[in-house]
């Protein structure tokens, strides 16, 4: 039966049972000692670790990693503690052989995370502090570290540029690709419509004002070519005329001086006259003989004249309507070559951005390469440990006496509120309905003695008892 107890009870409880108490206490505390002096000691060596900011970088190209380096502090626990750089820190180092040869290289990661602690120092830099029983192996480790995970942020960095500069490299591929296409479409197109083309509008408007001027010449030319035809034909009747009766006077003349010779000799004067006549009549009909042939000769000309004016005339007519369709077909081709243009003009200003681009990845890259051993700068580098900084072997022997205490005291409190025997009559009035009239005291003492003890303020006023000293 288990019951309430005050302090005085609860100190008289465990006096009673002080040997029980104290070998408790003594087998726990002896216990705790063992556990607090058998740990291992562990040496902790810490490393500060700035991060240097890449403005100056920043201001002289645009870079292609776009993660401040700054940023990678609010994720630096996790990127430490990750399998690549401890895995790289184990097999480097030798850490933890038996941990790796018994279970595995996993086992020996997550054995290191434990043993590392991570804390970010600011805005830009991160505390690193690693445990290890070896106070060498815990510096050693310490230091290498932040190198390690350095080196695997700028190894990730430097892909990232590197990639980025691929990615470049590719699209400046493909748009150069559909640059020259674009550029092989607009010169054959060109070469197809060669003459029709809108640079060109203006020297077709001024061949065909130069071809319409030609043609206002030679309009003028065919109809002073065709008067004076018109005149040489007029004038032929009476050429031919003139001639035919000089022609026809000259035979006269030639018969009537046959005649006259048969009546008279060629020293008369009328023979002479005659003579003279016909030699006149003869020269007269030369002269219009020669007019005549002069005068078809130029309407021969004339004639050949007005032919080749009128084929100047049909050519320059033919030249006036390509140089017309030209100018009709200018717009039509105008539109579709602007719109192959403006493709074009797209793809190039594309493709020149993307150059550009590219030749700013490059030096990136170039730039990543460079300032990687200035991005970590170590600002506190860990020392060799000279004390161990766990455990705490003081305030763990306080801890250990405090729980063999409570330990001890807790077992005696719960025997004495497991314990039903009544030792006085003041258990017996608590514990007992009934009258309480007498108590027996323990006789086994050195000196024996009977004590009466009469109840007190019991229901037939009998006085408890009292202790004969």
């Amino acid at each position: 039966m288990e019951r309430g107890m005050t302090a005085d009870e609860l100190l008289a409880s465990l006096w009673r049972r002080k040997a029980l108490v104290g070998a408790i206490t003594v087998a726990v505390l002896a216990v705790g000692t063992a556990i607090v002096m058998t740990r291992p000691s562990m040496y902790e060596a810490s490393v500060v670790v700035r991060v240097e900011p890449q403005r100056p970088g920043e201001e002289m190209v645009q870079r292609t990693v776009s993660e401040l380096i700054e940023q990678r502090l609010l994720t630096v626990r996790q990127e430490l503690l990750a399998r690549p750089v401890l895995q790289k820190a184990i097999e480097e180092m030798g850490l933890y052989p038996d941990t790796v040869s018994e279970k595995g290289m996993e086992a020996a990661v997550a054995k290191m995370r434990k043993d590392l602690t991570v804390r970010v120092e600011g805005e830009t830099a991160f505390e690193l502090t690693y445990a290890h029983p070896d106070p060498q192996v815990a510096e050693r480790v310490a230091n290498r570290l932040p190198a390690l995970f350095s080196e695997e942020t700028l190894k990730l960095r430097q892909a990232q540029a590197a990639r980025a500069t691929d990615l470049f490299n590719e699209e400046m591929a493909q748009m150069g690709k559909a640059v020259s296409s674009w550029e092989r479409k607009i010169s054959q197109f060109k070469v197809d419509h060669l003459g029709e083309l809108p640079e060109q509008m203006e020297m077709n408007m001024r061949g065909l004002e130069r071809v319409s001027h030609e043609l206002q010449t030679k309009s003028e030319e065919l109809r002073v070519a065709e008067a004076r035809r018109s005149d040489l034909a007029r004038a032929r009747n009476a050429v031919d005329s003139e001639a035919g009766r000089l022609e026809a006077a000259e035979n006269g003349l030639t018969r009537a001086l046959v005649n006259a010779r048969t009546n008279w000799t060629d020293d008369h004067p009328e023979i002479k006259r005659m003579e003279n006549e016909l030699g006149a009549m003869t020269a007269q009909r030369k002269e219009a003989e020669g007019r005549l042939w002069a005068e078809r000769a130029e309407r021969s000309r004339v004639s050949s004249l007005i032919g080749a004016i009128q084929k100047d005339i049909v050519d320059l007519q033919q030249k006036a309507e390509v140089y017309q369709s030209r100018l009709n077909n200018t717009p039509r081709w105008a539109h579709e070559l602007a719109v192959m243009n403006r493709d074009y003009e797209v793809a190039r200003t594309k493709y020149q951005s993307v150059v550009s681009r590219k030749v700013e990845a490059e030096i990136a890259q170039e730039l990543e390469a460079k300032t990687s051993k200035s991005l970590f700068n170590v600002i506190s580098p860990a020392g060799v440990p000279a004390t161990p900084a766990r455990p705490d072997r003081l305030t763990g022997m306080l801890v250990v006496l405090l729980v063999a205490l409570g330990l001890g005291i807790l077992t005696g409190a719960v025997l004495e509120m497991r314990d039903d025997s009544l030792r006085d009559g003041t258990e017996v009035r608590q514990r007992l309905t009934l009258p309480v009239l007498a108590v027996v005291p323990d006789m086994q003492g050195k000196t024996e003695r009977r004590v009466l003890m009469p109840s007190q303020g019991g229901r037939n006023n009998v006085s408890s008892p009292s202790s004969l000293n």
